[in-house]
């Protein structure tokens, strides 16, 4: 074989890979749009309002009075509670929330002879997912107890931080 026929024939089979590659050989294929439109994500949030209150709830006081914490000071045997409401936006499938307090950072109880409770909606705030609707209103508490029973001087002076108390909402996946 000559070098022109031997140059013509890699010329030619070049020129077939070349088009194989190009899609000359297509095959049948076919689209088709499904129902759609746009998704959109729901609303989450929560609004605890300005109506909230510190009241002293001691059982020997004659109804509640209004306190202000770092102003007004406790003392063996008080009782001291935030009461107030929060309103829940929750718009979307699979809404699941567990509300609560987060006392804040280093906040808390400083001693045995202090007791602070959290509850929403009746029940302890830290553990039980509450299911929400949007609109949902939700009572929160919050009792400080400086026990009655505090012996001697103990705990003169101390202080049960409220500052930078939170009510926090938190979406979970339901089970």
């Amino acid at each position: 074989m000559n070098r022109k026929t031997k140059g013509a024939l890699a010329i030619g089979a070049g020129a077939i890979v070349l088009l194989g590659g190009a899609g000359s050989f297509a095959l049948w294929s076919d689209t088709e749009d499904i129902a759609g439109g746009n998704i959109t994500t729901g609303q989450f949030g929560l609004d605890c309002g300005t109506t909230g209150a510190w009241t002293d709830v001691s059982p020997t006081m004659n109804g509640s009075t209004v306190i202000t914490p770092g102003t007004d000071l406790m003392v063996p045997g008080d009782i001291w509670q935030y009461a107030g409401t929060c309103a829940v936006a929750a718009t979307g499938k699979n809404m699941k929330a567990t509300l609560g307090v987060d006392l804040g950072t280093g906040n808390g109880v400083p001693s045995d002879n202090f007791t602070v409770t959290t509850t929403v909606n009746g029940t302890d705030s830290t553990t039980a997912p509450i299911s929400v609707s949007n609109g949902d209103n939700f009572p929160v508490t919050v009792r400080v107890n400086f026990l009655a029973s505090t012996p001697n001087l103990q705990d003169v002076g101390t202080a049960v931080s409220v500052s930078g108390m939170k009510v926090t909402l938190n979406q979970v996946r339901p089970a």
